[in-house]
């Protein structure tokens, strides 16, 4: 009788739910995290592109050409690694669907495909009360018992897969629905509008803080220095006050109180006195010594040059105008929105326990049978059951 070919479906599914196939897709992609985490990626804002490179070319030198060719810049954003995480996804959700499979095969005795061993340590009766005490269920069919470690033993890989799944999903959500907004300075009681609906980002009142939108992470990058600037004529009445427009800001609409962070050289002006002031950190340190500088616009003569006490505080009077600046640091700000934090938690929390638990407490089934003067045994026998049988 000619022998049946084996079902190229059951080969495919065998391969694609088996270990094999999972190892080598996790230990692809952990290859290319490590190698992304070895090699600088290019960043994906125009702001940081020009350090990267310098810092690439200083690093690799003549060769950065070639590996900018080979893509080798840009891993975490590349097709191949979209391409690896399908396929973990694709394979992880097999195996759940044959997890579930044996989870409810698992409820009814079975016939063992292994060979039978006579077992030659002791009655039926103990060694049933052994196997008990070591927390393994018993079923029985007629002279067939059948000792596993369901349900929990199986369910602990259901759960780890579940979570893999879960934890991608969450990847793929915040990837396809989330967003991240760098370099956002702000200062004591400023709040900035972030992309989306009445989404913002806050530092509290004393700038030890931030505060947030419902479903936006913020979260400090540095600080620096900045001055809260007030003006007023000889009868004290509140003068407007002019902010400039400097590389990294627009300008701002006047007012007789202005922050102003101090990311670079700034100025400021008083219109109704024809005055502008120059203002210049010594260093990026949030209590920074500040040099100010006034001059007269028009012809643009300095009037006079001092510096502040540190932190920016100094107060000026001249021709009849007192300046007052205090201090008002900035904190530079990472706003997130991350819609799929909760699937990638949960199914971070089930990959652990499922992973954990499944190393402690691994399946097992294996059967007896009773025979008329002995008793037989056949599957995975555990070790301390193994050197009593025959």
């Amino acid at each position: 009788m000619p022998e049946r070919s084996p079902d190229p479906w059951r080969v495919l599914w065998q391969a694609a739910t088996g270990d094999g196939a999972l190892v080598i897709l996790l230990l692809v992609t952990a290859a290319f995290l490590v190698l992304s985490a070895w090699i600088p990626q290019q960043p994906a804002s125009d702001a940081d592109y020009a350090r990267w490179l310098s810092e690439a070319q200083l690093r690799f030198g003549s060769i950065t050409p070639a590996l900018r060719s080979l893509g080798v810049f840009h891993i975490t954003r590349s097709a191949a690694l979209r391409v690896l995480l399908s396929l973990i996804a694709g394979c992880l959700s097999l195996r759940l669907v044959e997890n579930v499979e044996l989870l409810l095969r698992g409820r009814q005795v079975t016939e063992p495909s292994h060979d039978w061993t006579e077992y030659s340590g002791q009655q039926l009766r103990q060694l049933l009360d052994r196997i008990r005490l070591r927390r393994y269920r018993v079923l029985r069919r007629s002279s067939l018992f059948q000792i596993d470690r369901w349900p929990l033993a199986d369910l602990l890989p259901l759960m780890a897969h579940l979570g893999g799944i879960l934890l991608l999903a969450g990847l793929l959500i915040t990837r396809l629905l989330g967003w991240q907004v760098q370099g956002q300075v702000l200062q004591v009681g400023q709040r900035v509008s972030l992309p989306g609906v009445a989404n913002w980002v806050e530092l509290t009142e004393d700038g030890s803080g931030i505060v947030q939108s419902a479903g936006v992470v913020g979260f400090p990058e540095g600080e620096g220095p900045g001055v809260m600037v007030r003006a007023q004529d000889d009868r004290g009445r509140p003068l407007q006050v002019q902010l400039t427009a400097g590389r990294a800001s627009s300008a701002a609409e006047p007012g007789s109180e202005v922050m102003i962070a101090l990311t670079e050289d700034r100025y400021f002006a008083l219109p109704e006195v024809n005055l502008v002031a120059r203002l210049t950190p010594r260093s990026a340190e949030a209590d920074s010594v500040v040099d100010v500088q006034v001059y007269r616009s028009p012809p643009g003569e300095i009037i006079t040059q001092t510096a502040s006490e540190r932190g920016g505080a100094v107060s000026l009077t001249l021709e009849g105008v007192i300046i007052e600046l205090s201090p008002a640091p900035y904190m530079v700000v990472t706003a997130a929105h991350n819609p799929g934090r909760v699937a990638s938690g949960a199914g971070l929390l089930l990959l652990m326990v499922g992973a954990v638990g499944s190393a402690v407490w691994p399946a097992r089934t294996f059967w007896l049978r009773e025979q008329d003067t002995s008793i037989a045994v056949a599957g995975p026998v555990p070790s301390w059951l193994r050197g009593e049988s025959a």
